[in-house]
């Protein structure tokens, strides 16, 4: 929803879809409020061909409205200004109502999603980001879930969000999809709760942050870097799809989410995921890999 017009949101979700992708992830927040109405269009005689997760727990506040048109410059003026960013984050709880993770909640929340997305049931959906200090009463929430599967409403249900939180609430519930935030500082090994693999979602902001600024800040790393993996790694196209390889790489059975507004970009991402399904961690990553492993990381970096 960053994309000023909905032709170029719409051209976004085509490309996607030509080039193979078939899992779109949303969430009622998302473009606080408007994002699942977007990709319904996009659904409209594609619906049997795509799976479409959604979210429950964080509904958009209505305090601003829906304010499309204001997005994508908002977007480009809070990523010229860190200061501004760090201050919009820590006050972004007006953007939301408060959080409810209870049965009759999700269950009002899913009907306001069908309709959004002009749809009668979402393939995924999640309790968004449930935080460790108010996780919900799982016994009432997961008998509701598994009521709207049994109805059809849903085909899965899962949590999706910091993995502590994720993994505490999904513990004893082998049905559950996990989607946790995992990149290359964070990942040590694949984690799963039951019979379903982890989804990963955030494995490029933090890491393109760190390890981009920490190559264009010294030349000289950034030449021994390039020469040991043979591609450079200040690179913003390189580095992101040395980042998508190693999420998937490390999570072989389930999968990672890709966030862009970039049509190319989502070109990049398919190729590096069949460079990979090609031939098991190619050795330039296994090379990332260890150059990222044997820098010493400050707390600022990541």
């Amino acid at each position: 929803m960053r994309l000023p017009s909905r032709r170029r949101r719409q051209t976004l979700l085509a490309e996607a879809f030509e080039q193979g992708i078939r899992h779109f992830d949303v969430a009622r927040i998302d473009g606080l409020g408007t994002a699942e109405g977007e990709l319904g269009r996009f659904a409209k005689g594609r619906r049997d061909e795509i799976a479409i997760a959604t979210k429950f727990g964080i509904e958009p506040s209505g305090r601003f409205g829906r304010p499309v048109p204001l997005q994508a410059p908002a977007g480009a003026l809070l990523a010229r200004f860190p200061g501004l960013r760090a201050r919009t984050k820590r006050n972004q709880g007006m953007l939301h109502a408060p959080r409810h993770y209870d049965a009759a909640s999700a269950c009002a929340s899913l009907e306001t999603s069908l309709r959004e997305l002009g749809t009668d049931y979402v393939d995924v959906l999640f309790i968004h980001d449930p935080l460790a200090v108010a996780l919900p009463d799982m016994d009432e929430l997961v008998g509701a879930l598994e009521g709207l599967r049994e109805a059809g409403r849903i085909r899965a249900w899962g949590v999706s969000g910091e993995a502590g939180p994720v993994l505490l609430l999904g513990t004893g519930w082998p049905q559950c999809v996990p989607q946790l935030r995992k990149d290359i500082f964070s990942f040590d090994s694949p984690q799963t709760l039951g019979k379903v693999p982890p989804i990963c979602f955030g494995i490029f902001v933090r890491a393109m942050v760190a390890i981009r600024g920490r190559l264009l800040a010294d030349e000289a790393l950034r030449a021994s870097w390039q020469q040991t993996v043979g591609l450079d790694c200040a690179d913003a196209n390189v580095l992101a799809s040395l980042l998508l390889q190693d999420a998937l790489d490390r999570n072989p059975n389930g999968g990672a989410i890709l966030t862009t507004t970039q049509v190319e970009r989502i070109g990049e991402a398919v190729a590096a995921a069949v460079a990979l399904r090609r031939g098991s961690s190619p050795a330039p990553l296994e090379s990332f890999r260890r150059l990222v492993a044997a820098v010493e990381w400050r707390g600022g970096d990541t």
